[in-house]
């Protein structure tokens, strides 16, 4: 019990972070929160969030998620709200998730490590490592055609699940469960505790799984994209073997993270 109430007692430190507005938020209960099992946690601007035992962890998680990014939970300008009975966090761009399928949500939607220019009406994007869906939503957000990529089954199925949240968005997303890279079949490691993280140069690390992997020309021609705009990269090692491929000079712009995990390294 020590080591809880010591936990919390840092935590509650540690999120003594300012809101968007500028003003201090903190969890006044902490320890109440990590010793019940059911009960309210009470923000200082006044929020308060039933949890039970099942939605314990995951109405935590995204408390401490908000107070260390800023977010304040509400209907005002740039607010996040927060259907814990439904189990649904909404960005301040009104775009869903399930709160136990959002994370890294602070990377695309506060960030913006995606962002590529505001003018994405009726353009393509190509965008591969998908991850949960943040990244089909926020350029779909924008105005785009999105052709979204992912190869982890974890990841891709919460990616579905958060995209059918979104039903106008999801009119202009097509999500595959491909990995982008050559052409043809690749043993493909599952991380249970990290999806987000996994990748072909993992492997030996975590059970594997076949999946279709993808080149970039034959994406093109599949989906019969004549026009193809962005081309937005994070597959963790596998964008060397992208860049080569000749299709991606028909890209009008390219963003890649790249990763220092390939065996080229």
């Amino acid at each position: 019990m020590g080591y809880k109430i010591a936990r919390l007692i840092s935590l509650y430190l540690r999120f003594r972070k300012p809101t968007l507005e500028g003003d201090r938020n903190t969890i006044e209960n902490p320890i109440s929160v990590i010793i019940r099992k059911k009960g309210l946690v009470n923000l200082s601007n006044g929020y308060s969030i039933p949890f039970d035992i099942d939605t314990k962890r995951s109405v935590l998680g995204m408390v401490l998620f908000a107070l260390e990014n800023g977010i304040r939970f509400g209907h005002g300008e740039y607010q996040w709200k927060l259907d814990y009975q439904n189990g649904i966090v909404e960005t301040h761009q009104g775009i869903k998730f399930k709160i136990n399928k959002a994370r890294l949500l602070d990377e695309t939607f506060l960030s913006q490590i995606h962002f590529s220019g505001l003018d994405l009406g009726n353009k393509v994007v190509v965008t591969a490592g998908a991850y949960i869906g943040d990244t089909p939503l926020f350029f779909s957000y924008y105005g785009a055609r999105v052709y979204g990529f992912e190869p982890d089954p974890i990841s891709y199925a919460q990616a579905l699940d958060n995209i059918k949240l979104n039903p106008k968005l999801s009119e202009d997303i097509v999500l595959r469960n491909y990995a982008i890279g050559i052409d043809g079949t690749i043993d493909f490691p599952m991380n249970p505790n990290d999806s987000g993280g996994s990748s072909i140069y993992k492997n030996g690390e975590f059970k594997t799984v076949k999946i279709e992997s993808k080149s970039i020309s034959t994406i093109i021609n599949e989906f019969s994209i004549a026009d193809p705009y962005l081309l937005d990269l994070d597959i963790k090692g596998s964008e060397f073997s992208v860049i080569e491929d000749v299709s991606i000079k028909k890209f009008q712009k390219i963003r890649i993270e790249y990763s220092p995990l390939s065996s080229q390294f």
